[in-house]
């Protein structure tokens, strides 16, 4: 499987960088039939909604057109839910899952399994339309309360994240002052709001390997007004999946639904929707073995650390042409 790199607006952290954190712990623990999100419930005390499963975007194709599918992190490759009406894919995240804290998520990651791309490619997600907001049942969806908005920070190109190093410490022959002015564009991440997206777009995603895959998680962040607490409900962003160049054209829409606060009964009731193919179900919850929290506190306290602990700008392929 391909290196698992997350991408921040602090930085990132390779795989073989993470002993411990999520994107080195398999979705299901070494204790038969214990769902590993749920786990982290049972220890933390999360609420309802904090236990629903959530999948990765799975990159694939169909003959040229890019199709984001869904990979389960305990099962692999699947199928998930989608829009009754529209049929676009729904991939139901948490902004209060555990490694991001209340207000942020790395969830959904994307994700293509070995010989699946062109090695070199760099793959996006280009953001459509603008972030629709539900207050909760009994309600209509429409626009955010104002100044509301989701954040998502993708990689910055390397030529960019370079110029501006080299262009901060002065050096007189590597600074490029045309591409270090790039440096905050990227930076400031890429908006959804009641206006529309705004930033970059589309974002950074990850650079195909070698293998021709690559297993990438962005941040998010819901953000209120002027730094105020934004509101409960749902958040919903479209988007599709890019690629730069040839031979690829870019996917059919899909929508990333945000829980902020809702129970689980009233985020599942936040669109309609239905399952394509077999239905998903989580393994069953059984006791944990003597000592097994005192292992789960271990990993909780290595995930602090590791998003706590980015050091590095992220930084991936270049603003120019990227070589097939």
């Amino acid at each position: 499987m391909d290196g698992h790199r997350r991408w921040s607006r602090a930085g990132f952290l390779p795989e073989w960088a993470l002993a411990g954190a999520r994107s080195r712990v398999p979705a299901t623990l070494a204790v038969p039939g214990v769902s590993w999100g749920l786990l982290l419930l049972l220890l933390l005390g999360g609420g309802p909604a904090a236990a629903q499963g959530s999948f990765d975007v799975l990159v694939t194709t169909s003959g040229t057109r890019l199709v984001a599918g869904f990979n389960s992190h305990a099962r692999g490759p699947t199928s998930g839910p989608v829009h009754a009406t529209s049929g676009l894919k729904l991939y139901r995240v948490d902004f209060g899952d555990l490694p991001g804290g209340p207000r942020a998520t790395d969830d959904p990651g994307f994700q293509a399994l070995p010989g699946t791309l062109a090695p070199s490619r760099l793959l996006y997600v280009r953001g459509e339309g603008s972030l629709q907001y539900w207050p909760g049942p009994g309600t209509a969806w429409g626009a955010p309360p104002a100044g509301e908005r989701v954040r998502l920070y993708g990689a910055v190109p390397t030529d960019v994240a370079l110029a501006n190093l080299y262009c901060l410490v002065g050096d007189p022959v590597l600074c490029n002052p045309a591409l270090a002015a790039q440096y905050a564009f990227y930076e400031q991440g890429t908006s959804f709001s009641a206006g529309g997206v705004s930033g970059p777009n589309p974002t950074i995603i990850d650079e195909v390997t070698a293998q021709g895959g690559f297993h990438a998680h962005l941040d998010w962040f819901l953000e209120g007004e002027s730094g105020a607490l934004p509101s409960i409900g749902a958040y919903m962003v479209t988007m599709r999946l890019s690629s730069n160049g040839g031979p690829y054209e870019d996917s059919r829409p899909f929508h990333v639904l945000f829980n902020h606060g809702l129970s689980a009964g009233a985020f599942a009731g936040a669109v309609p929707m239905r399952t394509v193919g077999f239905p998903i179900t989580d393994p069953a919850v059984v006791p944990l073995p003597p000592g097994a929290l005192l292992g789960l506190s271990g990993l909780l306290f290595l995930l602090a650390v590791q998003r706590a602990g980015r050091v590095r700008v992220p930084t991936v392929g270049s603003t120019g042409p990227v070589p097939g």
